[in-house]
């Protein structure tokens, strides 16, 4: 008996680190997002590994403590669990004990779903782990380099050297910007016909047109993502000092959480502006749609981002962006959404946003929502990302 051929409905694994959970239900949301896309013409079943740690100690340490499976719209979960140590410890072996812990669920799901093709998601470790269970049943595997994982890996010789693999062995490479082709082209050699540029998408039902009325006091800026130093909140709060160093009055609200959250307050207080600057923290993705709402001018000061859902997501509201050259941003912001601008640039950021709000009458809001759906909605991805799949699926061996 073999599979059926790829004119049926398609079946697929998506493999992925970076998946929501009951635990973590923001992460990974973007995997998450362009499985809703296809859903209509892959049945799919997902394994996110998740790394171990006993609950007492996940609890003490102020950990997610994920195990065990369960369903996202309808979409069986997976969450084999696989060892790790902390501070990247023997960083170069996670692949091999993510693919190690993963393999029961894996060959579970090939053998009740006996899928056409594997999507991983992350060169390291999930596009590492997955190479060796796709090569395990012959099934062809698609990766998408998503940004930081190329980046932050390149630096750890067990990881290059897994990442490298990861690519050789892969029937399709999709990168989600065109710097990050760019970039995965300098570093490994990829033939045309094996490498295609295609965007993460974004939840359309939630991230929609708002008409934002005129409103009193100072305009609204917004700033969304993780506070980690590759996303320079720092810088923005500069630039806020420097507007209003020069008239410009401006209020500015950073939505996200993470490590330097102390050092940014502290900056925004030595800068002069904590009056002005409110950080809002984590917030479900209904609370981050009613910020945006009340926003007049969304900023992105990063040094370097692979795409940027989060630019995304506010021009689908109909919010102008003011965003850094920073790899993706500039695939996503034309001059009808907003301006961009150099990273790292203090005066150059600043600039930008002031001569965003100077036109901010001449952004035709509506167009720009609609432009964001039509470019990144999930109908437009989710129809590339399966013609690549009907394409991977057709040129497979054809499996007993």
């Amino acid at each position: 008996m073999s599979d059926s051929g790829p004119r049926d409905r398609l079946r697929g694994i998506t493999f992925a680190k970076q998946f929501p959970n009951a635990a973590e239900p923001l992460r990974g949301l973007f995997v998450a997002e362009q499985v809703a896309a296809t859903a209509a013409h892959v049945e799919w079943n997902v394994i996110a590994p998740a790394p171990w740690a006993p609950r007492w100690l996940a609890t003490a340490l102020r950990k997610p403590y994920v195990r065990g499976d369960e369903a996202r719209d309808g979409v069986p979960v997976h969450h084999p669990t696989y060892p790790v140590l902390p501070r990247r410890l023997l960083y170069g072996t996670v692949a091999s004990a993510m693919a190690a812990a993963a393999r029961p669920a894996f060959e579970d799901v090939v053998t009740r779903l006996r899928p056409h093709f594997v999507h991983a998601h992350a060169l390291y470790p999930s596009a590492a782990a997955a190479r060796r269970l796709a090569a395990e049943h012959a099934l062809p595997l698609v990766v998408t380099v998503h940004g930081s994982d190329l980046y932050t890996n390149l630096a750890h010789g067990g990881a290059r050297r897994e990442l490298s693999a990861a690519i050789a062995a892969a029937a399709h490479i999709v990168c989600v910007s065109r710097g990050l082709e760019r970039d995965l082209r300098s570093l490994e050699s990829v033939d045309d016909s094996r490498i295609t540029v295609v965007p993460d998408t974004y939840d359309e039902a939630l991230f929609s047109f708002v008409d934002r009325p005129a409103h009193s006091g100072p305009p609204r800026l917004i700033a969304t993502g993780r506070l980690v130093d590759v996303k320079d909140h720092a810088i923005l709060i500069d630039a806020v000092a420097t507007l209003k160093a020069d008239g410009v009055d401006v209020s500015l609200v950073i939505v996200g959480d993470g490590p330097l959250r102390a050092a940014l307050t502290s900056r925004a207080m030595d800068a002069g502006v904590a009056d002005v600057v409110r950080f809002a923290g984590g917030l479900s993705q209904s609370d981050l749609q009613r910020e945006l709402a009340a926003a007049d001018l969304f900023v992105l000061p990063s040094k370097r981002e692979g795409f940027g859902v989060a630019v995304v997501e506010a021009l689908a509201t109909g919010l102008p962006a003011v965003v850094t050259r920073s790899g993706g941003p500039e695939d996503v912001v034309r001059e009808e959404d907003g301006i961009t601008v150099a990273p790292r640039d203090r005066a150059a950021l600043a600039a930008g946003v002031r001569a965003a709000l100077d036109r901010t009458d001449s952004f035709d809001r509506v167009r720009i929502a609609r432009d964001a759906r039509d470019r990144f909605g999930r109908r437009s991805v989710g129809d590339r990302l399966v013609d690549i799949y009907r394409e991977v699926a057709a040129h497979a061996p054809t499996r007993s």
